[in-house]
């Protein structure tokens, strides 16, 4: 039997072998370059060359959009709080003014080949590396009739490569160019254990909860109070006397807070008998506290217990009543030795509960973000305008985050659970797009593929190299952030995974987060756009 005709005969053969393949592909090092997952795509497109009949099934590539943007949503949504504040006004603006220029060297670019609408949002697409915005844009062709659906893919897969690559090179360029070299990583603060001597006669007689109100920003727990020979919980009723010594928690600014507060650091430690009281770390689990915030567990009522650190991934936190929790916390529990069981009981404290995913409220989240994708908003002319398959799931995924739980629902999905889903999603995607476009894209190459490589690169490498000058140059930003901000502009990971490398703090990563919801509603905005271009 020839390959052909099978790979069209058995679609499911077709699917998981474009995904096997293209695995394997991605991690080939070209010049030091993968392309991780992203190799499925071009697996996809290769299949999709045998023959217009490989094709899978749409429902293939539908179904692997809304997971993996829905998965985006779900995660940067807790920290999605206003992006228009502070910081986040500036960076945000200037990452869309930088996505608009990109559009108009796109339009340049289509009038100068004489290039349709849908060539122009794939290369805009491709050339900026996002897949929703891809996604958005068959759509509106296929709502409003202007076209086969699959016509951008062809421009996307071959503008991709160069999208991925140009980023990098374009920062390492700038780097030489201007003999930048990476900042000195600020040492991080640990969190330390401080006991102080109360002195102060304003904090005495009066509850350590009504203490603590009158400051903000405290950044520190008070775990244990030693009052004469006797050594107890803190809790929010607590009241000091002069001379009682407390246990904080917090690291060294937190803890210079507290001197001032209470009074002098204490020359004796309180006496750690861990008969008397212990801390254990245990695995946030439970669905029935993932969400809630940790004033609202009545942990000292319940259970005599207090958190005085939270690890979240791999970094340690001192949390506040208002932290809400996360499946898979790492709590710090101090309490008396009888109560560990009940504390772990009541926080589930199992890898396996990090891990399970409710698909219940998963399907619901995304049930609603279809929905909302589904509504249409008018433009002049006639054209339909939808948040789409791409855009409905992300805002709902990015609300849902934010709200964390609702009710008995959990909207939040462990952390390695997300991760699988996303991933399991971009390469169902990836493969159904591919294969769809396969046939036209070997067509394209043959005929235009160098005008349309270099259409596609001239987008990459302006919008990157634009970016590092305008936020570097003009708005006097650190290079580390603005290096963060360029590949979120292309919502590039592998980019961010090299500025990664070359920076020596978290500033990419933290800028990356900031920007990332707006600039993927942005791209998806603009390619319903430029699709629609004459």
């Amino acid at each position: 039997m020839h390959l052909s005709p099978f790979l069209a005969q058995f679609p499911v053969v077709t699917l998981f072998g474009v995904i096997g393949i293209g695995y394997l592909l991605g991690q080939v090092r070209i010049f030091g370059f993968r392309l991780g997952v992203s190799g499925v795509l071009f697996a996809g497109l290769a299949a999709g060359a045998l023959g217009p009949d490989i094709a899978l099934p749409s429902i293939v590539s539908t179904v692997g959009l809304i997971l993996f943007i829905y998965s985006i949503g779900i995660q940067f949504g807790p920290t999605f709080v206003n992006p228009f504040r502070r910081a986040g006004y500036r960076d945000n603006l200037f990452c869309i003014a930088m996505l608009v220029f990109g559009a108009g060297i796109a339009i340049l670019v289509a009038m100068w080949h004489g290039l349709p609408g849908p060539t122009l949002a794939g290369l805009f697409s491709g050339a900026l590396t996002n897949a929703p915005a891809l996604a958005a844009a068959q759509e509106v062709l296929r709502d409003n009739r202007l076209g086969p659906p699959d016509g951008p893919v062809i421009a996307f897969g071959i503008a991709y490569p160069f999208g991925v690559l140009g980023v990098m090179l374009s920062m390492q360029l700038y780097r030489t160019v201007f003999r930048i070299q990476p900042e000195p990583a600020a040492p991080s603060d640990p969190i330390e254990v401080h006991d102080f001597v109360v002195r102060n006669p304003g904090v005495t007689g009066q509850p350590l909860a009504e203490v603590l109100r009158l400051h903000t920003d405290l950044g520190f727990v008070v775990s244990r109070i030693r009052h004469q020979d006797r050594t107890t919980l803190a809790t929010a009723e607590s009241r000091l006397a002069l001379g009682d010594i407390v246990a904080v928690v917090g690291n060294p600014p937190a803890l210079e807070r507290a001197h001032h507060i209470f009074g002098e650091p204490s020359g004796v430690h309180i006496e750690r008998d861990r008969s008397v009281l212990d801390y254990r770390r245990v695995f946030v689990s439970s669905p029935e506290i993932v969400g809630k915030r940790i004033g609202d567990l009545e942990l000292q009522e319940k259970l005599s217990a207090t958190i005085t650190r939270l690890r979240r991934g791999d970094v340690d936190i001192v949390p506040t009543s208002h932290t809400r929790l996360s499946f898979g916390d790492r709590v710090r529990v101090l309490t008396a030795p009888a109560n560990f069981d009940a504390v772990a009981k009541f926080f589930g404290d199992s890898i396996r509960g990090t891990a399970e995913t409710d698909f219940g409220s998963v399907g619901l989240g995304m049930t609603l973000g279809v929905i909302l994708g589904l509504i249409p908003l008018p433009l002049p002319g006639g054209t339909l305008l939808r948040l789409g398959l791409a855009g409905g799931p992300l805002i709902a995924g990015l609300v849902l985050g934010r709200l964390e739980r609702t009710g008995p629902i959990t909207w939040t999905i462990p952390l390695s659970a997300n991760l699988t889903l996303r991933q399991i999603g971009l390469v169902l995607f990836q493969a159904g797009v591919g294969t769809r476009a396969g046939f036209g894209f070997a067509q394209t190459l043959r005929t235009s593929g160098i005008a349309m490589i270099a259409a596609g690169a001239v987008i990459t490498a302006g919008v990157a190299l634009a970016s590092l000058i305008v936020g570097h140059r003009l708005l006097k930003l650190p290079f580390d952030a603005v290096m963060g901000l360029t590949c979120a502009i292309h919502t590039e990971p592998a980019s961010l995974s090299f500025a990664s490398l070359v920076s020596s703090s978290d500033a990419p990563q933290a800028s990356y987060a900031r920007v990332f919801p707006v600039c993927t509603i942005a791209k998806i905005v603009l390619a319903q756009l430029l699709v629609t271009w004459k």
